[in-house]
């Protein structure tokens, strides 16, 4: 068996002439040769077993009512302002219960021959945590554009938890993609494992609709009820 050491701070090289190296950036073989000496990174290591990426989440479905919310706040957005969006989920181990908000977000639009237009793209803030929950994930919106992860979106979840995008939202059903990133990988899941059937949009809280912002060139709107009296005038 060949033996293998961990390269921290305090790693001394052993007088074994060939071994394996544990990396901050992967495992390497050092081997000691006479005329040389080589590290090269290991595809693999003899004597062990083989070991697949795999998941297996621990918490429920979420529930309908959840994802009406989402689809209900998404909506709007979509149909009024032409725009994306972004929710918060949290989940309590303790209730067993879930909740959802949404962050301070901006909307960015430009003017084009036929008026003004929302770019697909978004900027969103901090919300403070909830007492008792800890943030799992956010589902965000595509408007009318498929569900997929951008490489936007590759970049942007670092951080472990679940990822949803809505998309197709000029259809009567949504499109839907479904993913858990941890430690840099994604991990496709099928819908129905993660999220209980919905269907129906809720009307979202006039507090989630009052947090979305718009960016325009040349002016600047600071909630979406006076983009509508702009709209109407």
């Amino acid at each position: 068996m060949i033996s293998v050491y961990i390269k921290t701070d305090k790693f001394v090289e052993p007088d074994e002439p060939l071994y394996y190296l544990v990396a901050g950036n992967g495992v390497f073989l050092v081997k000691k040769a006479g005329l040389f000496t080589a590290v090269v990174g290991a595809q693999n290591v003899a004597g062990l077993e083989n070991q697949s990426p795999a998941l297996r989440l621990m918490i429920p479905r979420v529930p309908r009512n959840v994802m009406e919310q989402v689809y209900g706040f998404f909506d709007v957005v979509y149909r009024q302002w032409d725009g994306e969006a972004v929710a918060f989920l949290y989940y309590s181990p303790e209730r067993a219960e879930f909740h959802v908000d949404v962050p301070p977000q901006t909307l960015f639009r430009h003017r084009t021959s036929r008026g003004w237009r929302t770019e697909g793209r978004l900027e969103y803030g901090e919300l403070p945590r909830p007492d008792g929950f800890l943030w799992i994930g956010d589902v965000h919106s595509h408007g009318d554009v498929a569900a997929f992860f951008s490489e936007v979106d590759d970049r942007d979840d670092g951080q472990d938890g679940l990822r949803i995008v809505m998309g197709r939202l000029d259809r009567s059903v949504p499109a839907l993609r479904v993913s858990f990133v941890t430690g840099g990988t994604r991990f496709d899941l099928p819908s129905e494992q993660v999220l209980e059937d919905y269907s129906v949009p809720l009307p979202p809280p006039s507090d989630w609709l009052q947090r979305v912002r718009f960016r325009c060139e040349g002016m600047r709107w600071s909630n979406p009820s006076r983009w509508n009296e702009s709209r109407e005038n």
